[in-house]
């Protein structure tokens, strides 16, 4: 058998932060990884049957199943030599659409309960997290979409009243998080910088030089917005009794470009206002103990 992988890197989304892009580029990077002694996981594997992370360590959530190894060797088999294994699954922490297009609050409620679950079935191996969060008015705005996309016809104003943008708070999230025991050094970005901090991610999840190798994909972001347009469509055929997948055909019909603007659930006021709110949130995680914030390469405190 296998021996045990040194550590862990588990990312855990959120949802709406480019997971997806993250997740294509592990994945498009897999024989290299491997090569050099890295082992990644994602939606590719983790959302087949018997293959999400709670099945096959036998955490709560998993149903009645019985987890075909102990969690050591199962480390062991899925590590195939490999000194760091990498987990990438937003969903393992919760989902973010609730019933009738509320999002829950606070955000990820069970996801402390689930890590530190997790963690101890894998201890003595080290589990770091990484987490990208986004400015939270802009977040909502993402999550009104994916209600759509979901299939919960709702119009804007409605789902403004039911969702509150000032009850998206990151760090009350990483101070959940921090305080799982067990739990080893926490990375944070945001999401409005991926793009170029995707090399400083790669390298903390993968080890500083090889994360320098990583290739980067081409085809840009995976899943595109709803524009103005497509919303309109989408209500109004929901209006009419049509059931089937509505906002999808919606968004090809009238995809973005210079004909059809994005969608905007929020007036720019109020993108600045949540700016604001996001920039304390970020000065917050920034000042945590065990916690780092990856940043752009050319902010001054990124050094």
């Amino acid at each position: 058998m296998p021996s045990l992988p040194k550590s862990i890197a588990l990312h855990i989304g959120a949802h709406k932060t480019a997971s997806t892009h993250l997740q294509k580029v592990l994945k498009h990077n897999r024989k290299l990884l491997i090569d050099e002694g890295f082992a990644a996981y994602g939606p590719w594997y983790l959302r087949l049957k018997g293959r999400s992370l709670h099945s096959m360590f036998g955490l709560k959530g998993s149903g009645s199943a019985i987890p075909r190894r102990n969690a050591q060797d199962q480390l062991a088999f899925l590590a195939k030599g490999a000194s760091r294994l990498v987990f990438s699954e937003e969903n393992f922490v919760g989902v973010l659409r609730g019933p009738e297009g509320r999002v829950s609050f606070p955000l990820y409620s069970t996801a402390s309960e689930k890590i530190e679950e997790f963690v101890e079935a894998v201890a003595p191996v080290k589990v770091e997290l990484f987490l990208a969060v986004r400015n939270p008015a802009a977040f909502m705005a993402s999550a009104y979409s994916q209600t759509l996309f979901g299939g919960a016809y709702i119009g804007p104003r409605t789902f403004r009243a039911r969702n509150d943008w000032r009850q998206v708070d990151w760090a009350d999230y990483v101070i959940r998080l921090r305080a799982i025991p067990g739990v080893g050094e926490i990375y944070v970005w945001r999401q409005e910088d991926y793009d170029a901090t995707l090399r400083l991610i790669m390298r903390k999840m993968l080890r500083w030089k090889m994360g320098g190798k990583i290739e980067k994909i081409k085809d840009g972001r995976v899943h595109q917005g709803l524009s103005a347009a497509a919303v309109r469509q989408t209500l109004a055929w929901a209006q009419e009794g049509r059931t089937e997948k509505l906002a999808g055909t919606a968004r090809d019909l009238f995809p973005i470009n210079e004909t059809n603007k994005p969608f905007k659930l929020y007036a720019a006021s109020t993108l600045a206002e949540s700016e604001a709110v996001y920039d304390a949130q970020m000065a917050q995680i920034e000042a945590m103990e065990g916690v780092t914030l990856l940043q752009r390469p050319n902010h001054p405190k990124q050094g």
